[in-house]
């Protein structure tokens, strides 16, 4: 107290200000350095993606794999909403080429992110919601997005089936049957990926457009 009373008026109008400056500043600086430490936007908590994709124009990318789905079922939206999420499931290497590479997972995961960048209702300003079983793949896809330039990837923390993921948030899911599921081309998905990844299908979840 007797510090603050005998400095100087302009001292302390300059350490005012100088802190409010902190103020605002270290919070941006701080998201800054989370994103390059992450190398992705954030986690969202599986309750925070669904408020997000149910009332914001958010699309959510469930990556699981055809078995994953047909165990554990798939999230249960508004149908006003379901047309916001788009099942792009990792699929495994052939063997041959798995002995080939150093990360299967890895690549795997960065191979479905480049058919996420090409579909025609992402674009590097859309605000993109990655979700696996338990988002250690999501991570990785959603790293490879960020790098591609799509800045806005966000993962559902501990994914579909993880300890606080969808199933344990309790919020709700749907059977994943097979025969609703809506098969697109891949030349109509990701035109420039179709020749170098074949003939992969890219599916819309049961209700989605």
């Amino acid at each position: 107290m007797e510090t603050i009373t005998s400095a100087e008026p302009i001292t302390i109008v300059a350490t005012g200000g100088a802190l409010f400056v902190a103020y605002l500043l270290i919070p941006p600086i701080w998201s800054f350095i989370s994103y390059n430490l992450r190398g992705y936007k954030g986690d969202l908590t599986p309750a925070q993606a669904l408020d997000l994709i149910s009332t914001q124009n958010y699309v959510m990318i469930d990556i699981r794999s055809e078995k994953d789905k047909d165990r554990a079922g798939v999230p249960r939206l508004p149908s006003s909403a379901k047309n916001r999420m788009v099942a792009i499931p990792l699929e495994e290497l052939p063997s041959k080429l798995r002995s080939l590479v150093r990360n299967t997972k890895k690549v795997e995961a960065e191979i479905a992110a480049l058919k996420i960048s090409y579909l025609k209702k992402i674009s590097k300003s859309s605000n993109i919601v990655i979700m696996d079983s338990y988002c250690d793949s999501a991570k990785t896809v959603a790293r490879t997005l960020a790098s591609l330039g799509f800045n806005n990837c966000w993962v559902v923390a501990d994914g579909f089936s993880g300890r606080k993921g969808w199933l344990q948030s309790r919020l709700g899911t749907d059977s994943y049957n097979f025969s609703l599921v809506e098969i697109l081309s891949p030349s109509n998905v990701f035109p420039a990926a179709a020749k170098r990844f074949g003939t992969t299908s890219t599916k819309f979840l049961p209700g989605a457009e």
